[in-house]
């Protein structure tokens, strides 16, 4: 039996295995407005929740073959809208959770983002800024379209080792949930085992010019209720060490030992294990960071990966 349910940034919860059940609601057919949300001009990152496996990438990134695959199952399924918008399954029944977030809008002075939710039943709920996706509806798809979504999801998960997760930034104390910005690996050093044969490893090796270098695509933050942040990666990826250091950005050009080895600001931190991780830590403004996170090799295979990866961003005038 269906339940009323207000769809909200806060309805994320944990996802469930896949099974059929019954047939769809019936409702008028509607465009299908998802291939300009997932569009690689706009390079989102995707974020997929599958059997309480959160994997994130940027489309058009390192894992753009699945991650389109994915996104084209989204925008080719026959899509049916509900007249109900929040006449929802019970959240126990989300099959698959897809989160795709954007860095920065002037309106928001944070992310944009819009979260499907597919259901048992192959109910799609959809609620976004208004922004991104500038609707919260609800639609039916077929439970062949909810298969070929959720296949293809499963892809995703299957390589998320294969390359470190993106960084997250978030605000804890704005009533915005999701401000803060979404950052990429500069340089990194990665061994990973073959999804199909764990006794095989495959490494990468990508370099990375300074973050104070002029030419480093640093994410740049501006604007938060706070300066106190969250550090966050999804689960399983919560680094073994973390070293923040920070370099005023008038030293911004500047790539001298001198300068790159005398920060403004440095912090360093081991975690014995994953539980012990916390990613709190004090912005300061007009400041150039780089975020380095180290995996232990001796845990490598109870994860399937070691290594290290570089993180950069900017911050502007900060609320302090």
């Amino acid at each position: 039996m269906k339940v009323k349910a207000f769809l909200t940034a806060a309805v994320l919860s944990a996802a469930c295995m896949f099974s059929s059940c019954g047939n769809t609601a019936k409702g008028e057919p509607v465009e299908n407005k998802f291939s300009e949300i997932l569009s690689v001009s706009e390079a989102p990152f995707v974020s997929v929740i599958l059997d309480d496996v959160t994997t994130t990438a940027m489309l058009g990134g390192s894992s753009s073959e699945s991650l389109s695959e994915l996104a084209l199952a989204v925008n080719s399924a026959a899509l049916t809208k509900n007249p109900d918008t929040y006449d929802l399954p019970d959240p126990d029944t989300i099959v698959l959770e897809i989160e795709i977030l954007r860095n920065g809008s002037a309106e928001q002075q944070g992310m944009d983002f819009c979260i499907m939710n597919l259901y048992k039943d192959g109910t799609l709920s959809v609620f976004g800024t208004e922004q991104f996706s500038g609707e919260t509806a609800s639609y039916s798809l077929s439970q062949q379209d909810l298969k070929k979504i959720k296949t293809a999801a499963e892809k995703v998960a299957a390589e998320r080792i294969n390359y470190p997760q993106p960084m997250r930034i978030t605000d804890p104390f704005s009533s915005y949930s999701h401000s803060g910005a979404m950052i990429l690996t500069a340089g990194v050093s990665w061994d990973y085992a073959v999804p199909d044969n764990p006794d095989l490893h495959s490494a990468i090796n990508a370099d990375a010019v300074h973050a104070l270098d002029e030419l480093a695509s640093n994410v740049k933050i501006d604007r938060l209720c706070s300066t106190s942040v969250l550090l966050e990666f999804p689960a399983g990826f919560e680094p073994d060490k973390i070293t923040v250091k920070g370099w005023d950005i008038s030293k911004k050009g500047d790539t001298s030992s001198e300068t790159i080895y005398h920060p403004k600001t440095e912090y360093e931190n081991n975690f014995p294990g994953a539980g012990d991780y916390t990613g709190f830590f004090q912005l300061e403004s007009n400041t150039v960071y780089m975020v380095t996170v180290a995996y232990d090799n001796t845990k490598s295979e109870e994860r399937g990966f070691s290594g290290s990866a570089d993180y950069y961003f900017e911050t502007g005038e900060l609320n302090e």
